[in-house]
Order: structure tokens, then C-alpha cells, then sequence
């Protein structure tokens, strides 16, 4: 199903909602609990608010309240919440180079492929994910041919315990495992999904890693030092001419991906450039498609330097937390001040707002610090958002 339909609902009974130990449950629980003094009151009131976006993901419930004494927790409205899930969009870098070995049984392609897939899983309905590959469907007669998409943006499913992976998940994990093969056509395959990622949704970005620098353009023209199988030490200087053993299809294809890297920054969607081991010849041209892509580091190198693919996944954890949202808007807000909960993982937030939660807006609840990055770092199983029960404050 394709992100750019409408926006999904989920339903969950209380009691799915309260074994899924692996989703993002958005839900309430019933439980007894005797009257205290009131916490931090709910900013105003009104009915709850949709941010209109496609892609996001609401969630909701069916079914009926749970048992009493529900795993502890306190309160007996279920709320109906919305967060908005940004499109994480992968090109994956499936050149020869990235068949290397990097250890007894993973090339470089292994190790990037399972990182994606990683993130994927952890962050689940967190996100919207897409994926193309470059090169793609090419022969050895035809190593350059452009990459294209493989796995059409999806809303992002959960974990679970004793069944494994959603379907999401898996679909994304069979269509990006790939056999390394060919070229390395960076400007014609982004050239190739301009369109496609035009047409998304909510907020994109693009998470483009390679081992090297591109090339495969036909129409090129360089000097020896922007030679890639000169600069590798294959062939002389000659290596890029016309006629020459690797023709100009070898030379650095720097400006038309500049180029196309821009154009897609102009469209509002940022091009995060993940240079993996392999890379650190080519730099310079990853600086280059860094500060053109809009999500430069503040300090060169400007793309992401992964010098140990041990780090990739942490690298990619940091990259996609900073569109993730903390933020949820409660379709049906609470109707007494003082009595919402939040719970991450059945675990108890406290309301501050510092390093807990707080009441954004009415009816919107915002994660603030620590619970804020568990969730952006993928720690997070379950987000609970309960009243009924008088609010717990930070002391």
C-alpha cells in the first residue's frame, strides 16, 4: 500500500493493545485507583487536532475498555492519538565495489543492508519507508544502467513478540538484498526518482549511502585526478579519455550529481550522504552532495564519515531522530484537568516540562528529553496516554 493513499488507521482492542509488546500501542487502560490531589492541568480544551498530512498514522481504539487492573495502569479513557510519520527514503549504494568483504560471511553491502533494516524495524509506525538501488537490473555488458525503486514508500509496522517481523519489515528486508553488481550511476538514479519523491506526502528525506564516488556518465569529461580507476591505482593517466580502457564513464561524475542533489534539496526534501568504508577517496564530491543536499554536518567532513560500519546503525538512528516527532495530538482530549497519564512501555512519565511530558497545546502531549529520545532512538515499544487517574509531576 502505497503512503501516498490516505492515512492509515489501526484498531486494536484493549487487550491487543496491552499484549503487542512490540507496536507502537497508542491506548489507554482501565485500572482502579483511589483519588488524590490534581496534577498539572490540561492547557484548555476543545476538541482534538489533525495535522492534515498524508502519511501520518492514526491510531485507535475497538472493542471495549480492558479488564480492571489492567498491568497497573491507571485511568479508563482510551485515546484516540495521531503522530505524523516522516518518509525515511533509502538509496542504497549496490555498485561492485560494495560486494568487498568485511568479514568471513558480509560484504559491505550486508553491513549497510542490515543496518537499514534495523532502523526499520525499530522504529516501526514511526515512520514511513521507501528504497531504491543503484545500479539496477544491469548485465555485463550493461554496468551502468540507473538504479530505480525497490520498495515503494509504506507506512512502517511493529515488532512482535512471538511472531516477529510486520510485513513492512519483511517486504523491505526481500526487496533491498540485492547482489552488488556494476557502476556506480548516482546522478541518473536520483535523476530517476525525482519524481516519485516529489510526489510523497509529509516530510521526506533521503538517506543515500555509498562506498565511492559516482560516475557512469556518458558525457564526461576529466583530468587523471578525477578518474576513479586512476585514483584506485588500475590504469595510467589515460585511463578516462575517449577510447580509454575505462572510457568517461570512469571519471567523477561530480557536477551532474551536484546538480540533481540540489534539485531535489529544492523540493523541501533533504539528501543526507552517508559515505561508508571504501569512500574516504572521494570526499571531496561527498562534501560537495552534503552541503548541496541540505543536511550537511556542521563541520567537514560535511557528509557522514563511517569509518567502522560497527557505527552505521547508531549513524542512521541519529539521522532519522531528527524528523521524528515527539509530539501527539489526542483526537479525544481528556474532559477533567489533572488526570492524564503518560506511559512508555508501561513504564511511568512523569509530567515536566524538562524531562517528562507536557501538554504542548490543548490536546496535543509532547515528550520532552530522556522519554523523547528513547523514542527517537527506537527504545520505545509501546506509548501509552491514559486518564482517569490523577497527573504524576516530576518532584
Amino acid at each position: 500500500m502505497s503512503v501516498a493513499a490516505e492515512r492509515r488507521t489501526w484498531r486494536f482492542g484493549a487487550s491487543a493493545l496491552l499484549g503487542l509488546s512490540a507496536a507502537l500501542a497508542l491506548g489507554g487502560v482501565l485500572a482502579s485507583c483511589s483519588e488524590e490531589p490534581l496534577g498539572p492541568p490540561r492547557q484548555g480544551g476543545g476538541a482534538g487536532s489533525s495535522s492534515g498530512d498524508g502519511g501520518g498514522i492514526m491510531v485507535d481504539d475497538a472493542g471495549g475498555p480492558p479488564p480492571p487492573d489492567a498491568d497497573g495502569l491507571c485511568g479508563n479513557q482510551i485515546h484516540q492519538v495521531i503522530a505524523n510519520a516522516p518518509n525515511l527514503y533509502f538509496v542504497l549504494d549496490a555498485s561492485g565495489s560494495m560486494a568487498t568483504a568485511v568479514s568471513e560471511n558480509a560484504t559491505r553491502y550486508d553491513r549497510v543492508h542490515d543496518a537499514a533494516v534495523e532502523l526499520v524495524r525499530n522504529l516501526g509506525p514511526l515512520i514511513n519507508v521507501g528504497a531504491a538501488v543503484f545500479p539496477k537490473d544491469v548485465t555485463s555488458t550493461d554496468s551502468c544502467n540507473a538504479g530505480g525503486q525497490v520498495f515503494e514508500v509504506t507506512p512502517g509496522d511493529a515488532y512482535i513478540e512471538g511472531q516477529g517481523d510486520g510485513n513492512t519489515t519483511k517486504s523491505f528486508r526481500a526487496t533491498t538484498n540485492v547482489d552488488p553488481f556494476g557502476g556506480t550511476p548516482t546522478a541518473a538514479t536520483l535523476e530517476e526518482l525525482r519524481p516519485k519523491l516529489a510526489e510523497l506526502p509529509g516530510k521526506t528525506i533521503v538517506l543515500l549511502a555509498t562506498d565511492g564516488g559516482p560516475n557512469c556518465n556518458a558525457s564526461a569529461a576529466c583530468a587523471p585526478e578525477e578518474c576513479i580507476p586512476f585514483v584506485e591505482g588500475q590504469c595510467d593517466e589515460a585511463c578516462c579519455e575517449p577510447g580509454g580502457p575505462a572510457g568517461p564513464e570512469g571519471c567523477v561524475d561530480r557536477a551532474a550529481t551536484v546538480e540533481i542533489v540540489t534539485a531535489i534539496a529544492g523540493l523541501g526534501i533533504e539528501v543526507y550522504v552517508i559515505g561508508i568504508p571504501g569512500s574516504e577517496l572521494y570526499g571531496n564530491v561527498l562534501d560537495d552532495m552534503a552541503l548541496a543536499g541540505g543536511a550537511p554536518q556542521f563541520v567537514s567532513p560535511y557528509y557522514y564519515k563511517v569509518d567502522d560500519l560497527d557505527t552505521l546503525g547508531g549513524v542512521l538512528s541519529t539521522i532519522a531522530s531528527v524528523v521524528i516527532s515527539c509530539e501527539f495530538d489526542l483526537v479525544d482530549p481528556p474532559p477533567e484537568e489533572g488526570k492524564t497519564n503518560v506511559y512508555l512501555d508501561k513504564e511511568l512519565i512523569p509530567y515536566s516540562v524538562t524531562d517528562g511530558w507536557h501538554w504542548k497545546a490543548p490536546a496535543v502531549v509532547e515528550l520532552r528529553g530522556d522519554p523523547c529520545e528513547r523514542l527517537k532512538g527506537g527504545e520505545v515499544r509501546q506509548v501509552q496516554i491514559v486518564s482517569g487517574c490523577p497527573t504524576e509531576a516530576a518532584n
